[in-house]
């Protein structure tokens, strides 16, 4: 995707630092551990002892020590606090960790089909030289939220990421060098190829089917399963969720008519949400009862 500049092109082949190996993510403690928090902590009060955290993620195949080591690491960087309980040592999430994840919420477990077309949302920005950093986490964010670079300053995406981009530019303070505008594609190529040209579609759509060559195994055993242990429930359902978090976000979420006939999205979605639906209220109770 060299159109989106150096910086730009990096943040999305990491997907904003995740492992764009869908097995890779997965297997990442600190990848488990967000998915941990995200999912299971916060309608519980938003805190877990170390000793279930170790538990929970030796279920996940993750030692203890990486674990030790990327909590330090979630520490340091503000995102989880110390915080002993009742005398028990353990971890809760930031203010600003579990509003991300409430925001996050609606992209990532969203039930999003190709959407009618509404138009465009434009992101037109203009950051003098002394603030370059600020304007390298603009252009950073709006990468990982599915947005493509038109060139210079102006990014697009499909209407409906309006409220992504006044959250990003809402956390980084640059309200006074941003301007959004609502458009339409009026000319002069076909908006199909232009589309084409703005996102890699065929990068996306690689996601997609390594998601589901993953899990579609895991899908196919639960259905022929009577009864489900929490434990591998849990085990499974973090490690789908984990290797599915990033994917909502790298697909901008674009009109049917600008899609390939047979788009990889559409089977990765239903497998992921059959797995969800199945698994998600298992694994949570799974938690619980680990906490209490």
């Amino acid at each position: 995707m060299e159109h989106l500049g150096h910086e730009s092109a990096e943040t999305l082949r990491t997907f904003g630092g995740e492992p764009n190996d869908v097995t890779l993510r997965a297997s990442r403690p600190q990848s488990l551990i967000i998915t941990i928090f995200g999912a299971f902590s916060r309608s519980i009060g938003g805190w877990l002892p170390v000793s279930t955290l170790l538990t929970l993620m030796g279920e996940v195949g993750i030692e203890d020590a990486a674990v030790r080591s990327a909590l330090s690491r979630f520490k340091r960087r503000g995102i989880l606090l110390s915080d002993r309980r009742d005398g028990t040592v353990g971890y809760a999430l930031s203010e600003n960790a579990w509003t991300t994840f409430d925001v996050g919420d609606a992209r990532v477990l969203q039930r999003r089909t190709p959407p009618l077309d509404t138009g465009w949302i434009l992101v037109a920005f203009s950051i003098p030289e002394s603030a370059r950093d600020v304007r390298y986490r603009l252009r950073s964010r709006l990468a990982r939220v599915g947005f493509a670079q038109v060139g210079g300053g102006l990014w697009i995406a499909p209407r409906a990421l309006e409220a992504d981009v006044r959250y990003i530019v809402t956390v980084l303070g640059v309200h006074e060098y941003v301007d959004i505008f609502a458009a339409e594609h009026v000319g002069f190529g076909a908006t199909i190829d232009a589309v084409r040209g703005w996102w890699d579609l065929e990068s996306i759509a690689d996601q997609y089917r390594a998601f589901t060559d993953t899990y579609e195994p895991v899908g196919i055993a639960y259905r022929k399963r009577t009864d489900i242990d929490p434990g591998a429930a849990f085990a499974d359902y973090t490690r789908v969720l984990t290797s599915w978090r990033p994917l909502p976000y790298i697909d901008p979420g674009l009109p049917r008519e600008y899609l390939p006939a047979e788009w990889a999205g559409d089977e990765a979605t239903g497998l992921f949400y059959r797995l969800h639906d199945l698994l998600a209220p298992v694994a949570q109770n799974h938690v619980r009862s680990l906490v209490a």
